[in-house]
């Protein structure tokens, strides 16, 4: 059965170790890929993508798994997007993963949050998908700190920063 989605997926990889980087390459070159980064935590790599339908995102999911580097696949659809405007120039990067009591009043709160890029809802072991920028790594934890973690409705988060080369 085909569902349609709604804004960017987000896809974790898990990579062979010193396979990042070609692993990278490739991904970049697929269709309904819009962007893909390098990221320090239980996966490599994330991937955003705009797949229109589950069919879609399934096609990038065979291919992906199949490529020789690829160790784990982790997809989250986006069934809703709380997308912000983008906010261009930061120079730190990092995805939330969010557990949250109450995923519709959290997405709110979050996408009011300055450096909050992106808000997806999803579904699984998440219920958002957050993308955070700010000038520094520093400037970020504190945000993250300060601020994602006191928004109400959040339970726990997992950061993964990205790297600026790759």
């Amino acid at each position: 059965m085909t569902t349609d989605l709604n804004g960017d997926s987000i896809i974790f990889l898990k990579v062979a170790p010193g396979y990042v980087e070609r692993t990278l390459k490739t991904i970049r070159e697929q269709p309904h890929v819009s962007k893909a980064e390098a990221v320090l935590g239980r996966h490599d790599v994330v991937v955003s993508g705009s797949f229109k339908t589950t069919d879609e995102l399934q096609k990038f999911a065979s291919h992906t798994q199949g490529m020789e580097s690829v160790r784990g696949f982790r997809a989250y659809p986006s069934l809703q997007n709380w997308t912000s405007p983008q906010k261009n120039g930061y120079a730190a990067h990092a995805y939330l993963l969010i557990r949250s009591a109450d995923p519709a009043r959290a997405t709110t709160e979050l996408s009011k949050l300055a450096g909050v890029e992106s808000v997806i809802g999803t579904t699984g072991d998440l219920d958002v998908i957050a993308r955070i920028g700010a000038e520094n790594r520093d400037e970020m934890f504190s945000k993250i700190l300060k601020q994602v973690n006191n928004v109400p409705g959040v339970k726990s988060t997992e950061t993964l920063p990205t790297f600026a080369q790759f």
